[in-house]
């Protein structure tokens, strides 16, 4: 082999390790990343009151404008109670339980619109 040939077949040689590491590293960002979403929960003001919006991956999965688990169409008379509430049922969602509040959990709560 010559000199030139030689120094060919190197550079191909690190510019083919250099890709298939660079192509390995960015497919395990990928796999990690995936298995964990980001789950968000915004308080929005809506009527005389709020609600909250529960976002997974950036895209809303919940838009709650109304009190959960109460009869009506009753709204939260705080953005905190709101946030609270929101992030019970985004605690609910990272576990893989069904995010659903009833009327007692919000009154154990101290949510006083759900009495």
């Amino acid at each position: 082999m010559t000199k030139r040939n030689i120094i060919i077949v190197s550079v191909v040689a690190v510019v083919a390790l250099v890709f298939f590491a660079w192509k390995s590293s960015r497919t395990a960002v990928q796999q990690n990343g995936s298995d964990m979403l980001a789950v968000v929960v915004e308080p929005f003001a809506i009527h005389d009151g709020w609600g909250y919006k529960v976002n997974v991956g950036g895209r809303t999965y919940i838009y709650q404008d109304i009190i959960p688990g109460v009869p009506g169409n009753r709204v939260f008379r705080s953005k905190e109670n709101a946030l609270r509430v929101g992030n019970v049922v985004a605690e609910k969602l990272t576990h893989h339980k069904i995010p659903s509040m009833s009327q007692q959990e919000l009154v154990r709560m101290g949510i006083p619109e759900a009495e």
